[in-house]
């Protein structure tokens, strides 16, 4: 097997950019969580999702997406991130392991061996505080119906989504027999 030659054209805190054969990768060098929190409604179902709209400057539009950021090496482990995540932007600290779930993993390329690792957490009874973060486009986390859900072009969002969308049906189900 022919050796495959990796030129590092940018080198990052948190990711490079390589080439190989002339095509560009972005490798990531630390691991990420992404965090879906969610409520349920008196009858057991879904009814909110917790989102961030944020602003994607490729497409100059605003965007649908989950909570995420990085895995840090003060966190223990990676629900201990997902917590820290959804804390930096509601300020509500979650630390019962019932109310979390993991959702999946999920590798945004083939050239990294670290997954965005997906928690969804209930947040169902919760005053959640929907506010801007600041920035050169405003950052906004909201609450919204999980009907919309579906509008979103994000396929992480929308796996996520479903994912956590299939365990409340597949609950519903059980408790019909």
């Amino acid at each position: 097997m022919e050796e495959v030659k990796k030129k590092i054209i940018i080198q990052g805190e948190y990711e490079d950019v390589i080439e190989i054969d002339g095509h560009y990768y972005l490798v990531d060098n630390k691991d990420k969580v992404a965090v879906l929190p969610y409520t349920i409604s008196s009858d057991g179902l879904l009814e909110k999702i917790g989102i961030i709209e944020d602003w994607n400057y490729i497409e100059d539009e605003e965007v649908w997406t989950l909570l995420n950021g990085y895995i840090s090496t003060d966190d223990n482990t990676d629900l201990v991130a997902a917590n820290r995540i959804f804390y930096e932007v509601t300020k509500i600290n979650i630390k019962a392991a019932k109310d979390w779930m993991f959702l999946g993993a999920l590798y945004s390329n083939l050239t990294s061996d670290s997954p965005i690792k997906v928690y969804a957490v209930d947040v169902t009874g919760l005053k959640i505080q929907e506010e801007a973060q600041q920035g050169i486009k405003e950052k906004k986390f909201k609450l919204m119906d999980a009907s919309t859900v579906i509008r979103t072009d994000e396929i992480l969002f929308l796996a996520a989504y479903f994912r956590l969308f299939n365990v409340f049906y597949i609950k519903s189900l059980s408790k019909k027999k």
